[in-house]
C-alpha cells in the first residue's frame, strides 16, 4: 500500500524570513485541520497532538524573538541629545534668518544670506527621524566647515559656538544611534537564532509524528483528514522548491535515508529529494538541519 507522507525538505536552505513564514504556514494548515471538529477537541492523534503543541510554541516564540523591539539603556540618551541639537539646530536658524532682515547692516545681511543658501538646500526637519536629521546636518556642517567664505560669515555673525556645538550634539546622537544598533544586532541575532533552532526541532518532530501516524495508526479512519494536511504540507514544500530555495543557499537534500522507523526516501530529484515511502521515516536528519541560513535578512528597528 502507498501510505502518503510530509515530503523531507530540510530548512537550512530557507533564510530568516523565509524560515518564518514557511514553518507559519505548515502551523495554520495543522491548525486547521486540528480545529475542524468538535469545539475544543482536537482532530489530531494524540501523538501528533502532543508534537503540534510545542512546534506552535516555538512558532510563537520565533515571530515574537522576529519581530523583537528592545528597550536600550542608548534610547533615553539618544532621545536627550536629539533634544539638545534640535534646540541648536533651530537657534542657528532661527539667528541666521534674524540677520537676513538687518537691512542697517549690509554685510551681516549679506553673509545671513550666503549661510541660509546653503542650509536650506539640506531641508533638516527637527521631527523626522533620527537618521534622516542626522545625515543631513552632517552633509551641512560639512559643507560649512569646508567654505571659506561660509567660515567668514559664520565669525561675522558671531555664530561659530553655535555652529560648533551642533557639530558635537549631532555626533553624538550618531555615534549613540551606532552603539545602540550594535547592541540590538547581537543581541536579536543570538535571540532570533536560538528560536530558530527550537522551531526547526519541533517541526522536524511534527513531521515525524505525522508521517508515523498515517504509517502505524490502526484506526485509519480517524486519521483520514490527515491526508489533505499531508497533501497541503508538500504543496507548500513544492513551492517552496520551486520559488523560495535559490541555488547557492544551502546544500542539497536529496538522497541518503531517514532516520525513522523502516520507511525510506522515496526516488524523487531534485533540491530536496522525495517524499518517505514507508514506515515511519522522516525528516530527522539531525542539527545540521538547524543552520541560520545564509545571509540572513534580519528585522531593522
Amino acid at each position: 500500500m502507498n501510505i502518503k507522507q510530509i515530503d523531507i525538505f530540510k530548512l537550512k536552505v530557507l533564510r530568516m524570513a523565509g524560515f518564518l513564514e514557511y514553518v507559519q504556514q505548515v502551523l495554520k494548515i495543522v491548525k486547521t485541520y486540528r480545529d475542524s471538529g468538535e469545539a475544543g477537541v482536537s482532530q489530531l492523534p494524540a501523538k501528533v497532538e502532543a508534537a503540534y503543541t510545542p512546534f506552535a510554541s516555538g512558532v510563537t516564540a520565533m515571530d515574537d524573538a522576529y519581530k523583537l523591539s528592545r528597550a536600550s539603556e542608548y534610547t533615553q540618551q539618544i532621545a536627550d541629545e536629539d533634544t539638545r541639537r534640535d534646540g541648536l539646530y533651530l537657534a542657528l536658524k532661527n539667528q541666521v534668518q534674524m540677520y537676513q532682515r538687518f537691512d542697517f547692516d549690509a554685510e551681516k545681511k549679506a553673509a545671513a544670506t550666503y549661510l541660509w543658501n546653503i542650509m536650506k538646500k539640506y531641508g533638516v526637519d527637527v521631527n523626522e527621524n533620527y537618521s534622516e536629521e542626522s545625515g543631513k546636518l552632517q552633509q551641512m556642517i560639512q559643507e560649512l566647515e569646508a567654505d571659506n567664505t561660509a567660515g567668514h560669515h559664520i565669525t561675522t555673525l558671531g555664530i561659530s559656538s553655535l555652529v560648533a556645538q551642533l557639530k558635537t550634539a549631532n555626533e553624538a546622537v550618531r555615534t549613540l544611534m551606532s552603539q545602540r544598533n550594535d547592541e540590538r544586532m547581537l543581541q536579536e541575532k543570538a535571540a532570533l537564532s536560538n528560536a530558530r533552532d527550537v522551531a526547526d526541532e519541533r517541526y522536524r518532530d511534527l513531521v515525524l509524528m505525522i508521517n508515523a501516524a498515517t504509517a502505524m495508526e490502526d484506526d485509519q479512519e480517524s486519521i483520514a483528514g490527515l491526508g489533505e494536511v499531508i497533501s497541503q504540507v508538500n504543496e507548500l514544500i513544492k513551492y517552496y522548491r520551486l520559488y523560495v530555495v535559490k541555488s547557492g543557499t544551502g546544500g542539497n537534500n536529496g538522497g541518503g535515508s531517514s532516520n525513522g522507523n523502516g520507511g525510506s526516501q522515496g526516488g524523487g530529484t531534485g533540491e530536496n529529494g522525495g517524499s518517505n515511502t514507508g514506515g515511519s521515516g522522516s525528516n530527522t536528519g539531525g542539527s545540521g538541519d538547524n543552520g541560520g541560513g545564509s545571509g540572513d535578512d534580519e528585522p531593522d528597528q
